[in-house]
Order: structure tokens, then C-alpha cells, then sequence
């Protein structure tokens, strides 16, 4: 008996053991890996000197692949043939044309991030593989930041180039040439080249967007040291790019919007002369602002079918551009579709503003209905409306000269068939309700400016979205204060900065270098000190411009 229950008492504890040995626990497969590749041997070793191989073998700890090695891949100074690079499980080979190395040199093959972990993906950053086809490594060091002229931003992933100084004296050599020596910014704007050796060079940076390595006026920003580098010893150099003014003037594309209007838009702006290329037809069209710069020429038209011809001929370039652009088909059914756009914003015209109609077509005066025009107020609970009265400043542009009271909430209506266009078309009715922007609603900024060179300058209020919102212009003589004072009045409430441009040529702007000419960018100060615009407040800041 006593045996028995010896062995019930065994069989049951066995059956709990394998039961509790049974339980299925989830797989942890432990931490993520965030490790890099690590190099483990170089063949030829790196830094190695009197380099003669076609080949170099990278081997790692673990399997890697190649991310964005096209754009990555940066080697100084530049080869002939781009090497051929790829993988091999743990292996990275890199072949390249040892033929075409030069003598007595150090080389840099720069693969940025581009080698990573075939798992996770984690990237060795700045790596890179350096060897001489001399007897010593070279060790000298260049750096700086590259930023924007026009506003001091960093430039992120800007090309930075140095060229042999017999090289760069040719003008034409950053458009042709790639630089002996390449290297990139980073996001922060900062650029660094290593090994280099004691030699004269040319520094230029641009933003090389389609990564040809080589300077494109059309799209791209430029800057340079002004000066051969003699490099002796490690040495910092600060960049400003700017968008060259191009030399050449050229039609980027010509849009017909809608049936009355054409528009042919220029590379950059110039002053232009214009004629049709029919005779007859030039009573049919009108240009907007015409006499003034500027890069898009837009012409209203009607009763034309099928084609537009236009001679153009632009004074500062003496070339005539001629342009035929095909027509929409005007829709003589749908007459009720003039569209009419005001400067009200929001329900809100800036007491700065006029208030301004403005339409999509050329305007037939001669048929405005102005007694389908109605403005309209509230005083003392009563509603107060007084005829329109409104003159046409340009043909696409009606302004409204009735004096408007500040704080008052108006309502302007306009019936259908008030304005017409010149092929029939007129409006639907619109009402446009506004409040006039009272001036106490704003605030005023008087600006003391402790300024450290005699010259013109160009004085800007920048708003948080870095939108010039007014702008003044001041100039020292040599025998003026070096302190001066100018005063925004009626300013939206914000946050504010003050930009000074420092305008040497006097023309009232900020005006780009020129590469060939050697000319930097007009210098540009923008404050740290961040102004807040109250309300009915006035504001009294002071700031030293260096």
C-alpha cells in the first residue's frame, strides 16, 4: 500500500515537471544591432605608400551593402575613370586604373555613409581609404562653412572644389573642368578637406543640383575665395553662394492660362520691347506694365482665334525672340464668367492697401454698369450705403476711391453683368465683406542702427516666415554720424528681425557676385536679436551692425 502511493506521488511530480518544461515563451531575439561595419583588414593597408594596385579589398566584421554610393563616392584628387566599386559578402572591392594615378600624390577615396550592415542598415560614417603613389602621406588640412549670401543660411550638400592654381586662371575651367580636389558640406554647412599637399589653389563652392561636378550657371549658386590659397599650413575658409545673374536672356516657357491671356516668362528679368508678328492684330492686345523690368510678360487679348504671333526684342541682350502660341477656344456659352479677385485678405484690408478689384481679362470701360456697385456700412445701427466711385489704373485694375473709415466693417456688392470684358464676358454677382484695418492695430518700430562703414545701405523688417514686410533706405556720407535712425510705422504685431543689406553700388537692393569678374555679393547682416511688434505700442531697439 505504502508503495503504491509512493509511486502515485513520483508519476504525479513528473507530471507537473514535463508539464511546466512544456510552456512555449516568446523568442526575445535580443537587442536591435545599431553597430556599423567594422573594418577588420585593408589590402593594400590603408595609408600605404608607393600605391601600384588596380585593386583594393575592404573586408568587415559582417555583411554589408552599398547605399547612394553614386552620390556618396567622392575621390580627391579626381581620376580619369571613376573606380568600380561593389560587394562581396563581407568584402567591399574598389577597381580602379592605376595607369591613370599621379606621381608623388595622396589620394582620398571618400565613401561618406554609403558602406552599411546588410541587416539593419547602419552606415559607417565619413569612411574612407587614403594611399600615396609617393613616399609620404599628405597631411595637410582645409575647412570652413558654406552659406547662403542672401540670407546667411547654412548650404547643406553643396559641392566644395579645389583647383590646381594653373587650372582656374582659365575662365572657363569650373564650367569644363572638374576640381583636382572634392569634398561636400554637411547639413550644418561645414566642409573639410584632408590630405592635402603644399600647393596653390583656387576655392570655389556651388550647389551642383544635377552632380556633374561641374559649375551650371543656369541653375546652380557660386562662391569663391577671391585670392589663390598658398596652403602651408591647416587653414579655415568661410564661403558665401549666390545665384549668378546669367549673361545670357532666354524664353523658359510660354502658358496660355485661359482664353485672353498669354504669358512668356524669361530666365531673368530685363526690359523688353514688343510688337505682334500680324499686322492688324497689335489693337488686340494689350501688355501689362510694359516699359518696366521684369521676367514674365504677360499680354491680354480678344477676339483672336487660333494662334498668337509676337516679336520680341529685348534692349540690353539686342536679340528679338519670336514666339507663336496656339489659343484656347473661347466658349461663347459660358459669357458668365469673369472672375474678379480685391486686396481684402481674410475679411481684413490693411489700412496700407488700397482697396483694388482685379480682373483676369482686359476690362471694356466703357460698359461699367456703376450703379450695380454698392458699398455699404454700419453706423449708429443704421446701414449707410453711398455710390461707388472707382477709376481704372490699368486695364485689368480697378481702384476703389471712396474714403474708407478705419475699424468700420463694410460690405461691398457687386450685381451681375456690372464689369465686362472685351469678348463679351462679364461677372456673376460677388460680395466682398470687409473690416478697413485700423492703425491702432498696429505698431511702430524706431530702429537705432550703430552702423560701422560710411555707404548706402538697404534697412529691411523681415516677419517669422522671412518675408520682407518693409524695407528703408539710408546712407551715410563721410562726414554723417555713424549712427542713424529709421522708423517702421503701421507694422502687423510679430516677431520681427532686422536685415541690413550693404548696398554698394546704391541701387536701392541686394545685387549677387560675379565669378568672372571676381566680385562677391553685396555683404548682408541679419540680427540675432528677435523684435516683438505690439499693438499701439511703439518700440525702441538698438542694434550693432558688424
Amino acid at each position: 500500500m505504502i508503495r503504491h502511493y509512493l509511486n502515485t506521488i513520483l508519476l504525479l511530480s513528473a507530471l507537473i515537471f514535463f508539464n511546466q518544461c512544456a510552456q512555449i515563451a516568446p523568442l526575445t531575439g535580443g537587442a536591435r544591432d545599431t553597430s556599423p561595419p567594422k573594418l577588420l583588414e585593408a589590402s593594400p593597408q590603408i595609408s600605404s605608400l608607393n600605391f601600384k594596385s588596380n585593386t583594393i579589398v575592404l573586408r568587415f566584421d559582417e555583411y554589408i551593402k552599398l547605399k547612394d554610393i553614386k552620390n556618396q563616392l567622392l575621390v580627391s584628387p579626381t581620376i580619369k575613370t571613376d573606380p568600380e566599386i561593389s560587394t562581396d559578402g563581407k568584402k567591399l572591392k574598389v577597381l580602379i586604373k592605376s595607369e591613370e594615378l599621379l606621381p608623388n600624390t595622396t589620394y582620398r577615396i571618400y565613401f561618406g555613409s554609403a558602406v552599411a550592415d546588410m541587416t539593419e542598415g547602419n552606415a559607417i560614417s565619413n569612411f574612407q581609404y587614403i594611399f600615396s603613389t609617393g613616399s609620404y602621406i599628405d597631411s595637410l588640412k582645409l575647412s570652413g562653412t558654406v552659406t547662403e549670401a542672401v540670407n546667411n543660411h547654412t548650404a547643406a550638400d553643396a559641392l566644395v572644389g579645389l583647383y590646381n592654381i594653373n587650372t582656374a586662371l582659365t575662365d572657363s575651367a569650373i564650367y569644363k573642368i572638374r576640381p583636382d580636389y572634392i569634398t561636400k558640406t554637411n547639413n550644418d554647412g561645414k566642409y573639410t578637406f584632408t590630405n592635402l599637399p603644399e600647393r596653390k589653389f583656387k576655392l570655389i563652392a556651388f550647389s551642383d543640383k544635377n552632380k556633374n561636378n561641374l559649375y551650371d550657371p543656369e541653375s546652380e549658386k557660386i562662391g569663391f575665395w577671391q585670392l589663390p590659397i598658398d596652403l602651408k599650413k591647416d587653414t579655415l575658409f568661410d564661403i558665401k553662394i549666390f545665384p549668378e545673374r546669367s549673361p545670357k536672356i532666354f524664353i523658359k516657357k510660354t502658358t496660355v492660362p485661359y482664353y485672353g491671356a498669354l504669358n512668356v516668362i524669361y530666365n531673368r528679368p530685363s526690359v523688353f520691347n514688343t510688337r505682334t508678328l500680324k499686322n492688324g492684330e497689335s489693337e488686340l492686345i494689350i501688355e501689362a506694365e510694359p516699359g518696366k523690368e521684369k521676367d514674365t510678360l504677360t499680354f491680354y487679348y480678344h477676339q483672336l482665334k487660333d494662334t498668337l504671333g509676337l516679336i520680341i526684342y529685348n534692349k540690353q541682350s539686342q536679340h528679338t525672340d519670336t514666339v507663336k502660341a496656339v489659343l484656347p477656344k473661347f466658349n461663347s456659352n459660358r459669357k458668365k464668367n469673369l472672375q474678379i479677385a480685391s486686396t481684402v485678405n481674410n475679411k481684413l484690408l490693411s489700412v496700407n492697401v488700397p482697396l483694388q478689384l482685379t480682373f483676369l481679362n482686359k476690362i471694356d470701360t466703357l460698359k461699367t454698369d456703376l450703379s450695380k456697385l454698392h458699398l455699404a456700412y454700419i453706423k449708429d445701427v443704421a446701414a449707410i450705403q453711398e455710390p461707388l466711385t472707382i477709376k481704372y489704373n490699368y486695364p485689368v485694375r480697378a481702384l476703389i476711391l471712396n474714403k474708407l473709415i478705419e475699424g468700420i466693417d463694410y460690405k461691398l456688392k457687386i450685381d451681375t453683368a456690372a464689369f465686362f470684358d472685351l469678348s463679351g464676358r462679364y461677372n456673376d454677382s460677388v460680395d466682398i465683406n470687409f473690416k478697413l484695418q485700423s492703425r491702432t492695430e498696429l505698431g511702430k518700430l524706431s530702429l537705432k542702427l550703430l552702423l560701422n562703414t560710411k555707404q548706402a545701405y538697404v534697412i529691411q523688417l523681415i516677419n517669422d516666415k522671412e518675408k520682407v514686410v518693409s524695407e528703408k533706405f539710408l546712407h551715410l556720407s563721410l562726414s554723417s554720424s555713424n549712427a542713424a535712425t529709421v522708423d517702421f510705422i503701421d507694422i502687423t504685431p510679430g516677431i520681427y528681425t532686422i536685415k541690413v543689406v550693404y548696398d554698394d553700388n546704391e541701387n536701392n537692393k541686394w545685387d549677387a557676385g560675379n565669378y568672372l569678374k571676381n566680385k562677391q555679393s553685396e555683404k548682408v547682416f541679419i540680427s540675432s536679436k528677435q523684435i516683438k511688434i505690439l499693438s499701439d505700442w511703439e518700440m525702441e531697439e538698438e542694434i550693432l551692425v558688424k
